[in-house]
């Protein structure tokens, strides 16, 4: 990814390095990759699948003294284990079936660079021991070979699980962990930094625009409230897949909108904040307090929040609107002309008196109006237009 920040800058920035983020929790990696990335340490990049543990790994690579030589990524839990030592170690001709010629491993061809070691929590123990001579002094033997090579490499190793755990339970040997674990850099979640989520959307809608050739899209105020109401368990690399299909298939030309992105995602958008409970924060919904709930006045601000969220799962298509309501368009329609109100800023306000009423009037879903001047509150029924209710 192209480097929008100096990486030598230490005022808070929002880009470093291909990361992105403002939250403190970015904040905290960004200074830790700029401290730890000179030093020949061992790091270990902790987080969930997606976080981007390899672009740090890449970044640590960038700041060090070794950028000029070779990063050499190795995702362990793709490999199965009896290829691994090969892969890692390389082999000589004839070492087993199918070995035709000679290979190369990564820790040579990583030598005097960085090697990455992806999901190391894979490892199964009986290899383990051997990536820990390695580690110890930079030592190893090709598969079939008889002699000892020696490798000069730094080792940045990842994983999703939590190793200290494992090694308690005998799944991962201890000297091996404080091999790897000389600095930790954790790397939080998505979810666990939702204010990052709308300005890494547009990161990787510019990407798409410099990489791919695609047309400038924003997002719409109830695409970024969608965005940042989703929990992301793939966290920066499903928001990153996400765009890029929200991008292929928007129907308005440079604007992204909820109905672009999938169904789970778009479910989020203009969620009504849950209905307060009349009487007091502890109250059950149907308690009703000493004075009583103006029925009308409820029922009117459901019928907002409902169709306010339908306009903004619809993108603002009214006859979509209507099919998720299940109602006709022209129902539809002519409800938000009686009742004024516009889809503005993610939710409907009355920007002007319904038609044919003064202001204060509203009348109810059902039934003609019948309102008698001084009636009652108590007399209300049902299918009546009642002034400043």
């Amino acid at each position: 990814m192209t480097r929008t920040t100096d990486p030598r800058n230490t005022e808070n920035p929002t880009e470093y390095m291909g990361l992105v983020g403002s939250h403190p929790s970015m904040q905290r990696v960004f200074e830790l990759i700029r401290k730890v990335g000179k030093s020949q340490s061992a790091v270990l990049i902790t987080g969930e699948s997606g976080t981007g543990k390899e672009l740090v790994a890449r970044a640590l690579h960038d700041l060090s003294v070794r950028k000029s030589r070779n990063f050499v990524p190795v995702h362990c839990g793709a490999i199965p284990e009896d290829l691994l030592e090969s892969e890692l170690f390389g082999h000589v001709k004839g070492a087993f079936t199918g070995a035709l010629a000679a290979r190369t491993g990564r820790f040579q061809l990583a030598s005097g660079g960085t090697i990455f070691l992806d999901e190391i929590g894979e490892m199964s123990p009986r290899f383990q021991v051997k990536l820990l001579r390695v580690l110890e002094d930079g030592s190893f033997e090709p598969v079939g070979a008889t002699s000892t090579l020696h490798t000069d490499v730094r080792v940045v190793a990842a994983t999703h699980r939590d190793l200290r755990s494992m090694a308690k339970e005998g799944g991962f040997r201890e000297d091996l962990l404080y091999r790897l674990d000389v600095v930790e850099i954790h790397l939080p979640a998505l979810r666990e930094r939702r204010e990052d989520v709308p300005r890494i959307a547009e990161h990787f809608l510019a990407k798409l625009r410099e990489t791919r050739g695609m047309p400038r899209f924003d997002l719409a105020p109830e695409t970024r409230q969608a965005l940042m109401a989703y929990d992301w368990p793939g966290n920066v690399r499903e928001l990153r897949n996400v765009l890029e299909r929200a991008a292929v298939l928007a129907e308005t030309p440079g604007v992204i909108l909820p109905a672009d992105l999938p169904a789970p995602i778009a479910a989020g958008a203009g969620t009504p904040a849950p209905l307060r409970a009349v009487g007091g924060a502890d109250a059950s919904p149907w308690d009703f307090g000493p004075e009583g709930t103006d029925f009308y006045k409820e029922m009117e601000a459901f019928e907002r929040r409902m169709i306010g969220r339908a306009l903004q799962l619809a993108g603002g298509s009214k006859r979509e609107a209507a099919r998720l309501l299940q109602v006709n368009r022209t129902t539809l329609l002519e409800k938000l002309k009686r009742r004024g109100w516009e889809l503005r800023g993610g939710s409907l306000e009355p920007v002007e008196p319904p038609a044919g009423k003064p202001d204060g009037w509203k009348e109810l879903r059902r039934g003609p109006a019948s309102y008698q001047p001084g009636q009652a509150a108590r007399e209300r029924e049902p299918g009546v237009a009642v002034a400043g209710s």
